[in-house]
């Protein structure tokens, strides 16, 4: 009985203590008194489209705070600071620029894409305000299109710079001399090629084939030394005056770089893993290193395997990227033989086309093949005038050939086996054509969409014109989307890409 009197006055005690605690909490929550504390937010501060400068310039940024609550705050109520978010290879900070309210500090940092951070902080409150926005630090040649004219028979080097933030290019005449390059003038151009640089994994290589030579220019100044010769890049026994013609370039596992120097009818290749550098021994031969054959400088390759021409037993031959040697396509591929190539190119669509002339009946012949596969297509071109023919181009996407004669320009069907005049430019002379290849096609929508332009490079005599044509299915008439004029004779094009 005891203990039963014990449990229901324990149980009666701690009822009561929770009646008065919850009776306290409720009376106590009429005690508080809660404070808005001051707000601040951010105008004339770009978030959308972010800034874009060039290195070495001065970045001014005057944003304007809203606070509500401290209308009539002086600037030394408040603490500031500006800084730019630092990614590299091993470690991630911040780097402040200035801690004024109004930004007015030179930009020193390397070329690149930053965040640029905002702090402003309520000294009587300790409370920090934040804000974020993409700053783009680039040079005059951060990114473009590289414009290589003939100027009365000397190389002359162009740019289309393009604005990330504004979406437009500047031109620049002569950009080497803009950028106070040390190149020396080069004779006759070759070939300009925009691709990773195979001898130092993670930098970029521009390189420049003139007349006078081959030479890589600085990725981000286009500064030139001595030993960014194609000798320094070449190891074994290098003639005097060596000089290479052409260039194909194709990226490995979509990482490294693999290219093919053309030079007096031979091919040198290099291994980007073990020796990353040219061996002076050509690749067109048979396992006879001493008779090599002359090899057409066209060359198809998807950056494991290659397709090349044997102009001398007229076939087609093939090899690995670590070859150092070649062996005849097979048979059971059913690729032609006995014929001259004309042109080649391997394209996105993964499709080799090549156009092929019988040395017999003079007649060309389109053939097209995915490379270590059977032919696909290989049909006589009936196009206009195509015997005089003498730039081509293949639509990556939609499978159209492109040639040009003189000034006009025809885009040719090979299900119909007809040609369309697309342009006439009287008294103009088509000196290139192409759709450019670009390596980051996939990571970067502008290079996709641009990837499936036909560029036209023309000439009157005098002045140089550089346009861009949108090409539409089913024998649209192509549209243009872009021109610019003011250069020389054009001769090669290529885009410096960003990654």
């Amino acid at each position: 009985m005891k203990s039963n009197i014990k449990k229901i006055f324990i149980n009666s005690l701690l009822i009561g203590f929770f009646i008065v605690g919850f009776y306290a909490c409720n009376k106590d929550q009429g005690n508080y008194v809660y404070n808005d504390i001051n707000e601040l937010s951010f105008e004339s501060f770009d978030t959308v489209n972010g800034y874009s400068i060039f290195a070495g310039d001065s970045l001014k940024i005057y944003p304007k705070l809203i606070m509500t609550k401290d209308q009539d705050a002086s600037v030394s109520d408040y603490s500031y600071e500006w800084s730019l978010h630092i990614v590299e290879s091993l470690r991630t900070y911040d780097s402040v620029i200035s801690t004024e309210k109004n930004l007015v500090a030179k930009i020193m940092f390397s070329p690149g894409n930053y965040f640029l951070q905002y702090k402003v902080t309520d000294k009587t409150t300790g409370v920090p305000f934040h804000i974020r926005t993409n700053l783009m630090v680039s040079t005059p040649v951060y990114e473009g299109y590289l414009i290589l004219n003939d100027v009365d028979g000397q190389s002359r080097l162009d740019m289309l710079s393009y604005d990330n933030v504004n979406h437009v290019f500047a031109q620049y005449t002569n950009v080497l001399g803009k950028m106070e390059s040390s190149l020396p003038s080069q004779g006759e151009p070759y070939q300009v090629l925009c691709i990773n640089y195979p001898t130092h994994m993670g930098l970029y290589g521009i390189y420049l084939l003139t007349a006078s030579g081959t030479n890589r220019l600085e990725e981000e100044t286009f500064d030139w030394e001595p030993v960014n010769n194609i000798r320094y890049m070449m190891v074994g026994a290098i003639p005097e005056g060596f000089k290479v013609r052409r260039i194909t370039a194709e990226m490995l596992y979509s990482r490294y770089p693999l290219l093919y120097l053309y030079s007096d009818e031979s091919l040198y290749t290099h291994d980007p893993f073990n020796l990353p550098m040219f061996t002076y021994i050509p690749l067109n031969n048979y396992g006879n290193i001493s008779q090599p054959f002359r090899v057409s400088p066209y060359v198809a390759t998807n950056g494991n395997n290659a397709v090349m021409y044997d102009m001398d037993n007229r076939n087609f031959v093939t090899a690995a990227y670590r070859s150092k040697s070649v062996t005849e396509v097979s048979a059971a591929l059913n690729y032609p033989t006995g014929y001259d190539l004309v042109y080649m190119e391997r394209n996105y669509s993964n499709n080799v086309y090549a156009i092929l002339q019988d040395p017999s009946t003079s007649k060309y012949y389109l053939l097209r093949f995915v490379i270590g596969k059977a032919q696909t297509y290989f049909e006589e071109i009936t196009g206009t005038d195509f015997a005089n023919a003498t730039h081509y181009a293949i639509s990556p996407d939609l499978g159209y050939l492109f040639y040009s004669v003189g000034g006009k320009l025809y885009e040719y069907d090979l299900s119909l086996k007809t040609s369309i005049l697309m342009l006439d430019k009287v008294g103009e002379e088509i000196t290139y054509l192409s759709f450019q290849n670009f390596y980051n096609r996939t990571g970067n929508t502008n290079y996709g969409n641009w990837a499936k332009l036909l560029t036209v490079g023309s000439y009157d005599g005098s002045n140089g014109t550089l346009e861009l044509y949108s090409v539409p299915s089913v024998n649209g008439q192509i549209v243009r989307t872009n021109q610019w004029t003011g250069f020389g004779k054009i001769v090669s094009v290529a885009y410096r890409e960003r990654y």
